[in-house]
């Protein structure tokens, strides 16, 4: 882990994730006057790559109220990326409801990709491969509709878009009676979850249910440690 590179800040965000307050350690971070930070919204103190990873991030902890952590870079006042640690709670009930935000300054990282960034990567990266090696050897040979599933879905999410369950067939390359089987079974084992009720049809917007998130990021965390790490010699 990184040493801190500057005092720890704090900060509180409420609705429409609009920055509600920011201690002094904050705002020198930031190089913001205490005038330009109410009612300003918090992801424009992101970097503009890290923005819609960001929004995702915040956005799960104000409905979910689940503790987390980012690493995400800040965007100075001058326009210089600032690499943060970020560790985000909710507080208060609906009317009054807070995230509450605790952020770490890094040293400088060079061009090495936020967490959530390098999360959605291996995702991708994945998906890609899995299509590569079906073109290569086949669907009976490699592949598996459940972990494409998955996959797809963890990529949405990433991008904060929602995902119909007809695009999952399509994107698997998986007729839709087979498609839906697959998805009522990740249903069932709590894996996925349909956005509305009713029997899954083609236009059926699914996503990852929080356990599933969780267990994929775990997964993606790792491999993105073992890429980022030193070799070790074997």
């Amino acid at each position: 882990m990184y040493p801190a590179a500057g005092p720890i800040a704090h900060g509180m965000i409420g609705l429409d994730l609009q920055i509600a307050d920011l201690d002094d350690a904050y705002r020198t971070l930031l190089g913001l006057p205490r005038a330009a930070t109410p009612d300003r919204s918090a992801l424009d103190v992101l970097h503009p790559d890290d923005r819609l990873a960001g929004e995702r991030f915040l956005r799960r902890v104000w409905d979910e109220g689940t503790t987390l952590s980012a690493t995400l870079r800040h965007l100075h006042a001058d326009g210089r990326a600032i690499w943060v640690n970020l560790y985000v709670s909710r507080l208060g009930g609906d009317a009054g409801r807070r995230l509450v935000v605790t952020c770490r300054p890094l040293p400088p990282q060079g061009e090495r990709p936020s967490t959530v960034e390098a999360q959605w990567q291996v995702a991708r990266l994945l998906l890609q491969a899995l299509d590569g090696g079906k073109r290569a050897f086949g669907d009976a040979l490699i592949g598996n509709p459940a972990t494409e599933i998955l996959l797809i879905g963890y990529v949405a999410e990433a991008e904060a878009r929602a995902v119909a369950a007809g695009e999952i067939a399509g994107r698997i390359n998986v007729a839709w009676p087979l498609t839906r089987r697959w998805l009522a079974a990740l249903i069932d084992a709590g894996f996925i979850e349909p956005e509305i009720g009713g029997p899954i049809g083609p236009d059926t917007p699914v996503r990852l249910s929080v356990r599933a998130l969780a267990m994929l990021e775990a997964i993606f965390t790792a491999l993105v440690a073992v890429v980022q790490g030193p070799l070790v010699p074997a």
